[in-house]
């Protein structure tokens, strides 16, 4: 008899285990504060025309594809993976990668010593 209730308490246990740890990936993701360019088939996509309040005053770089920056965070300010891709006209505070201007003053891109 103790052998079947301490074999159903271990499986029990680990029942609850695993769905615990089931729960927590699957956690709800935050909202994402900033508005992200829309598609649809019959529509034109909408661009940001100006930053959001808690974007602007910062330095925002339209990076192109494939560059990789040193660090934990990437390249630093990264338009695209804050808002999506540019449109054709930038707002306000935003500018296009230039490496002259921005290697070793914002970003330290892969394979550059600064």
């Amino acid at each position: 008899m103790f052998k079947l209730t301490g074999t159903l308490a271990v499986v029990f246990l680990a029942t609850v285990v695993l769905a615990g740890c089931a729960d927590t990936t699957r956690a709800p993701q935050a909202a994402d504060p900033s508005p992200k360019p829309t598609v649809s088939p019959s529509s034109t996509p909408t661009y940001l025309r100006e930053l959001p309040e808690w974007a602007q005053g910062a330095t925002w770089i339209v990076y192109p594809d494939g560059v990789q920056c040193i660090g934990t965070e990437g390249c630093g300010g990264d338009y695209r993976r804050a808002f999506g891709d540019p449109g054709p006209v930038l707002p306000e505070g935003v500018v296009y990668y230039h490496p002259e201007i921005h290697d070793c003053v914002y970003v330290q891109p892969v394979g550059r010593d600064c």
